[in-house]
């Protein structure tokens, strides 16, 4: 394929990396670092990773439910997103002027933004549904969603654009904890059976707001948040596909979620990667999905 030599970016496709993935059928990539195209051939793996993500879910989710790739701003200001990241938030703005007027000038003015963002996270989606509510019992969710960050890098795996597939419970403590723990270990066993080498590692989470970089060490101590972490390329120390958190009362108290026997609602997640746990199974299982294991 002659795609690199289509007025891209040098900067964009760099690493050999790229290039094999490129000459492999899997992806394309665009002017801009972090935005990629995916093929046909790339979407084949991600539907058999997305069937196998189903069947492992014990509630017995038909499912996920898909999330727009945008969110109602109110909604990720209630969650706390907009404090911890505003550097990785990605904000919807209109074009001011009339498209039709003839007023070139004014029609490439930004006029504001409007009352939506680009989805950081798909959980941000269903927080609301059950908001300023009391809860009888555990509720959870199986969800899909195209995500944003604002990162622009040409490093492999780190996608601007991506899809998460994300399990949620919001419980009390106890049953939140648990939950996480079982998830985790069901996610390491998942990516460990289709091939991967996966190490289980510790990280502070982002939900806890402009002040987590001075809790990261009691997070850890802790044990909020885990990391599955594996290699996308040969030459790649490990990178997280997947994450396990427990993110206590936060979120209970952000969105006035109470438990029925009093006190706000715990809750926790786990969140696979899509694309990059499908970048480490092509580095391992390469680029002939026939060669793929019988899981997939």
């Amino acid at each position: 394929m002659k795609v690199l030599d289509r007025g891209l970016d040098a900067d964009v496709v760099k690493s050999d990396e790229y290039e094999r993935l490129v000459a492999g059928g899997w992806l394309i990539p665009t002017s801009v670092a972090g935005l990629l195209n995916l093929t046909y051939k790339f979407e084949t793996a991600v539907a058999r990773l997305q069937a196998t993500l189903t069947a492992a879910d014990p509630s017995g989710s038909p499912g996920p439910l898909w999330c727009p790739p945008v969110v109602p701003t109110a909604s990720v200001q209630r969650g706390g997103y907009a404090e911890s990241f505003p550097q990785l938030l990605g904000s919807v703005h209109t074009q001011g002027g009339d498209p039709h007027g003839g007023d070139e000038a004014a029609a490439g003015n930004l006029a504001g933004p409007t009352d939506v963002v680009l989805t950081p996270a798909s959980c941000y989606a269903i927080y609301p549904q059950v908001a300023d509510s009391t809860l009888a019992e555990p509720v959870s969710f199986d969800l899909l969603g195209h995500c944003y960050r604002q990162e622009a890098t040409s490093e492999v795996g780190r996608f601007r654009s991506f899809r998460q597939r994300e399990f949620v419970v919001i419980a009390d403590d106890g049953y939140a904890r648990q939950w996480r723990d079982e998830w985790l270990a069901r996610g390491e066993e998942l990516l460990t059976r289709l091939g991967l080498t996966v190490e289980v590692q510790t990280a502070n989470d982002a939900f806890f707001g402009p002040t987590a970089r001075l809790m990261r060490a009691s997070q850890k101590q802790q044990s909020l948040k885990y990391e599955l972490v594996t290699r996308l390329t040969a030459d790649d120390p490990g990178t997280a596909v997947a994450s396990a958190n427990s993110h206590k009362e936060r979120m209970g108290k952000r969105f006035n979620i109470s438990l029925e026997q009093g006190g706000p609602a715990h809750s926790a997640c786990i969140g696979f990667g899509l694309e990059r746990i499908t970048l480490a199974l092509i580095h391992v299982h390469g680029d002939n999905l026939a060669d793929w294991p019988d899981s997939l």
